[in-house]
C-alpha cells in the first residue's frame, strides 16, 4: 500500500511567528543545546509541514525552495505570480532538503544530478499529490514542490470564462464523434483544467474515455486514466498504440511531444475517435506550423484537425477591494483604445487582507478559437504562410487573445496591465 504522509500543518497557527519559533528550536538542536520538553518533537518535520500548510491555505500552486549565499529563500506561486515568503537561515538548507527528498523517496546522497519525486499526503482530510523536482545550483539543490489536489472538483466548462459565442462553438466541436481538438498555451496557462472540463462535459456511461497523462493531476470518475512513465518506456506513443485496441470513443493525450505521438493521434481521428490534446505554441494558428515542422503531412492535418483554442490565465480583481480608476493614455493606446471610444469605467484592486494586498484573487481564462473550414484547409494544403492563414481566420471572425482580454476588462474582471502581461505579442 502506498504510504500517505499526514501533514500536521493544520494544527499550527500558520502565523509567521510560529515559523520563527520552529527555526529557533531547530537552531538549538543544531548547536547541540539541550532541548526543552516542548522541543522534544523534532522541529524540522514541523517546518516542512508548516511551509506546505501555509501554501495550501493560501492557494499556492508551487513552492520554490532556493538556496542563496546567505540563506534559503522560500517563494510561493499564487495565481501564477511568484512571491517571496521567507528567507530561512542557511543551517536549515541541508536538513530541510533532505527531509523533503526522504518523503519523496529520492536519493539524499545524490546532489549532483536532477531528481524527481512524489509525495502522497493528507491535509485536513484532503488528499494531496506533491510533485517534487530537485536540481543542483550554485549554492546547493533547489527544490520545487507542485501541489495538486487529486480530489479537486473540475471547473465546469461554462465556468472557465468563455464568451457566449466561443462557448457555443466549443460545445459543437467537443460533441462531434471524431476529430482532433488542440489546446495551446504556455506552461501554467490552465490547459489541463480546460481538457478536464471538456471531458466532464461529454462524459457519460455510453462512451469509453481514456486519458494519457504525465502526471495525472486530478482523478476523474467514469474515465480510464493512464500515467505515462517514460523511464520504463511507457511513452505517449507506446501507450496510445495500445489504447486504440481498448475500443475508445474519446482519447485525451496530455501533450503532443513528438511526431510519432502526433501522427498516431491524428490518424486515430480518421478511424472514428475524438482526440483531445495540448501543444506548446504562442497562439492557435501557430499549431498548424508546429505540426508541419514536426513532419506531419498537410493532408493529415486538414483531414483530422477540427479546431484549436489558445488560452492564457489572467488574475481576477479582488472583489473585496475593487475600485474604479482612470487609466493612463499609454495603457489605452496599447489596447488600441482611443479617448473617443465609449469604454465605460475601469477597475483595479486597491489591495487588502483578503487578497494578501495584491489586488487580485483567483484567475480566469482569455481565449481565441480557430476552427478549420474548407477554405482554411485549402490554404494549408497549398502551403500558405502562417500570416496568410491568420489573416484569413481573423477575417472570418476569430477574435485574438487580446480582444478577449479587452472584453474581460470591460466586464470589470481584470485590468489592462494584467491582460497586457499575458497576451501582448
Amino acid at each position: 500500500m502506498e504510504k500517505i504522509v499526514q501533514l500536521k500543518g493544520e494544527k499550527e497557527t500558520l502565523q509567521q511567528g510560529e515559523l520563527e519559533k520552529l527555526i529557533r528550536m531547530a537552531d538549538h538542536r543544531d548547536k547541540g543545546k539541550r532541548p526543552t520538553q516542548e522541543e522534544e518533537t523534532s522541529p524540522l518535520p514541523r517546518i516542512v509541514d508548516f511551509l506546505i500548510g501555509v501554501a495550501i491555505k493560501r492557494r499556492v500552486s508551487d513552492i520554490h525552495i532556493e538556496p542563496q549565499e546567505d540563506g534559503v529563500l522560500v517563494r510561493n506561486r499564487i495565481d501564477g505570480i511568484l512571491r517571496n515568503f521567507h528567507l530561512l537561515p542557511k543551517f536549515l538548507q541541508a536538513p530541510l532538503i533532505s527531509r523533503i527528498k526522504i518523503l519523496a523517496n529520492m536519493d539524499i546522497t545524490e546532489k549532483r544530478l536532477p531528481q524527481d519525486g512524489r509525495i502522497k499526503a493528507s491535509f485536513s482530510g484532503r488528499k494531496l499529490d506533491l510533485r517534487i523536482s530537485a536540481i543542483p545550483t550554485l549554492y546547493g539543490e533547489k527544490v520545487v514542490l507542485r501541489l495538486l489536489d487529486v480530489e479537486a472538483t473540475s471547473i465546469p466548462l461554462e465556468g472557465i470564462g468563455f464568451s457566449t459565442d466561443i462557448y457555443e462553438k466549443i460545445i459543437s466541436l467537443i460533441e462531434k464523434p471524431q476529430g482532433v481538438i488542440f489546446i495551446t498555451g504556455p506552461t501554467g496557462s490552465g490547459k489541463t483544467s480546460t481538457l478536464y472540463a471538456c471531458l466532464n462535459r461529454i462524459k457519460s456511461e455510453n462512451i469509453n474515455i481514456i486519458t494519457l497523462e504525465d502526471p495525472i493531476e486530478y482523478e476523474m470518475k467514469g474515465t480510464t486514466q493512464i500515467a505515462i512513465n517514460e523511464k520504463i518506456g511507457l511513452t505517449f506513443a507506446e501507450v496510445l498504440r495500445s489504447v486504440l485496441r481498448q475500443d475508445p470513443d474519446v482519447i485525451m493525450v496530455g501533450e503532443m511531444r513528438d511526431v510519432e505521438t502526433a501522427r498516431i493521434a491524428l490518424q486515430a481521428s480518421l478511424t472514428g475517435h475524438l482526440v483531445f490534446s495540448t501543444i506548446h505554441t504562442n497562439d492557435s494558428v501557430s499549431v498548424i506550423i508546429r505540426l508541419l515542422d514536426m513532419g506531419i503531412p498537410p493532408y493529415l492535418i486538414t483531414s483530422s484537425l477540427s479546431g484549436v483554442f489558445a488560452q492564457r490565465l489572467v488574475r481576477v480583481i479582488c472583489p473585496q477591494c475593487k475600485e474604479s480608476y482612470q487609466p493612463s493614455m499609454e495603457e489605452l493606446i496599447q489596447l488600441g483604445i482611443t479617448p473617443q471610444d465609449d469604454f465605460g469605467p475601469l477597475y483595479q484592486g486597491k489591495g487588502c487582507h483578503y487578497c494578501d494586498f495584491t489586488g487580485f484573487y483567483g484567475r480566469v481564462g482569455i481565449f481565441e478559437l480557430f476552427i478549420l473550414d474548407d477554405e482554411i484547409r485549402t490554404l494549408i494544403n497549398s502551403g500558405a504562410s502562417e500570416s496568410l492563414i491568420r489573416n484569413k481566420v481573423q477575417a472570418k471572425g476569430m477574435q485574438p487573445l487580446l480582444k478577449d482580454g479587452l472584453r474581460k476588462i470591460k466586464e470589470g474582471k481584470t485590468t489592462i496591465k494584467e491582460v497586457l502581461r499575458v497576451a501582448k505579442r
